[in-house]
């Protein structure tokens, strides 16, 4: 019934991704982001634990776990992919920093276009051919048209309806979680992966990989007692990767009619790449809920933001 879905799960992406960032633009400021630049750090460390660290964290768990072959690389191809699109539907829920989790978006998702030929090549450059290139006009694309493009319009919006930017944002974000739902809908009953064809072993280390991540990218906030809210944003943001891209590079670097060993690594490949966007998603959802539960009890008692 769901067979149509991974022809478009890019398009949902797109639009889900449209919506929220039309939602969040419609609350936010030129000045909310200047913030965010006039205090780099968060931003700074935040990009550390997304390029430098998470494919540390992937290197150990490919040492502890005895990962090989396209599995090994999936978990290093997925280290080096930048946040992702539903990140955004997350840090919303869980009233995170809206400004933060785009600039690490942006920024990380331009650097890509350096950062991820360089981590393949320096973490699982046996697997990497010597004529592989980034998808830079499609990077650049997709920042400009689904994350730029929208943000400015409902930064306009709100600037334009002052009184109504709370109930502009509210209809985007219920629009876009919506279509959230649709895809989670669609992507369990495609069945496009089977959890355990790989056995315990490899599961268990892609859920492992992606909670070590998460807390790694939270413990120096955590530690310096930096703002609750930017620490779940860049919590969610290393959690909720762009698997699209991941998709997007599996399929140049080892196509489905090549040769026998190239498509075996291959599948391997996607059985990483696919497992961890869907554990992301429930392993990111309790993080963002829990987040939110703070943020509301905080305002119960009429305490400041933490």
């Amino acid at each position: 019934m769901f067979e149509f879905y991974p022809a478009y799960e890019e398009h949902f992406a797109q639009v889900q991704l449209t919506l929220f960032m039309l939602g969040m633009g419609a609350t936010l400021t030129v000045g909310d982001f200047a913030k965010v630049l006039r205090r780099p750090r968060s931003l700074g460390v935040a990009m550390l634990g997304q390029i430098v660290f998470s494919p540390l964290v992937a290197l150990a768990i490919i040492y502890l776990f005895g990962l090989a072959g396209g599995i090994a690389l999936g978990l290093i191809l997925t280290a080096a992919m930048p946040g992702g699109a539903t990140a955004k539907a997350f840090v919303f829920l869980a009233r995170g920093s809206g400004p933060l989790a785009i600039s690490l978006t942006v920024a990380s998702t331009l650097a890509a276009i350096v950062t991820v030929p360089l981590t393949l090549q320096v973490c699982a450059g046996a697997y990497v051919p010597a004529n592989f290139e980034m998808p830079m006009a499609r990077i650049v694309r997709d920042v400009a048209c689904f994350v730029l493009a929208p943000l400015a319009a409902g930064m306009y919006l709100g600037a334009l309806y002052p009184r109504h930017r709370k109930a502009i944002s509210r209809w985007f974000i219920r629009v876009g979680f919506l279509v959230v739902l649709a895809m989670i809908i669609c992507a369990l009953g495609s069945q496009r992966i089977k959890p355990g064809e790989r056995g315990l072993i490899v599961p268990i280390a892609i859920i492992v990989f992606a909670l070590l991540c998460m807390q790694v990218s939270m413990l120096p906030f955590r530690v310096f007692g930096w703002p609750r809210a930017e620490t779940v944003s860049a919590g969610i943001e290393v959690t909720m990767r762009n698997m699209n891209l991941a998709l997007l590079l599996k399929a140049s670097l080892f196509p489905d009619r090549g040769p026998t060993d190239v498509a075996n690594i291959g599948a391997e490949v996607m059985f990483v790449v696919l497992f961890y966007a869907g554990a992301a998603f429930f392993l990111g959802l309790p993080l963002a809920l829990n987040f939110r539960r703070l943020a509301r009890r905080d305002e119960r008692r009429g305490l400041p933001p933490a």
